[in-house]
């Protein structure tokens, strides 16, 4: 966790828990600070920490803004806000995940769907399923030949 990053976020202004309204010159001062050396966006990734699934909105923001080289590593959270349509986030997320390069995208793809399997949750291969609706990968672009049928275990 960063002090800094701490200080703001006690703010109302910045505070990316429980306010729902934060301007974007404060995201974005938000978005710069994530991605200086030291400073870790994922220690304050944990959805159990946000009032509103509302304010989700204000990490996915915070993402968008980022320089790409950064923003891949949150890749697999982006994909892990799939496991619920009904999600306000849910959308956005899909939004936020075509801008991604395919080439970047397909390996976290493969594990959330095998995750999603493994924990027999459907909903969340539904999800990813509406992802891949936009974002056309051919079975042959999986590692695991079998990964592309997993998408049949959808339950919506």
């Amino acid at each position: 966790m960063s002090a800094v990053i701490d200080n703001l976020i006690s703010k109302e202004e910045y505070n990316i828990y429980e306010n729902r309204n934060i301007s974007d010159e404060n995201l974005e001062e938000l978005a710069v600070l994530f991605q200086m050396e030291g400073n870790n966006l994922e220690d304050y990734l944990y959805l159990g920490n946000y009032k509103s699934k509302f304010c989700w909105f204000n990490i996915l923001h915070i993402i968008e803004k980022m320089k790409y080289s950064m923003k891949i590593r949150y890749i697999p959270f982006l994909i892990r806000l799939l496991q619920d349509a009904n999600w306000p986030a849910f959308e956005y997320a899909v939004s936020l995940l075509f801008s991604y390069n395919k080439s970047d995208l397909i390996p976290f793809i493969e594990d959330a769907l095998w995750k999603a399997y493994k924990s027999d949750d459907g909903m969340w291969i539904s999800g990813i399923d509406i992802l891949l609706e936009h974002i056309p990968i051919k079975p042959s672009e999986f590692e695991n030949p079998k990964t592309y049928g997993l998408l049949k275990y959808g339950d919506f």
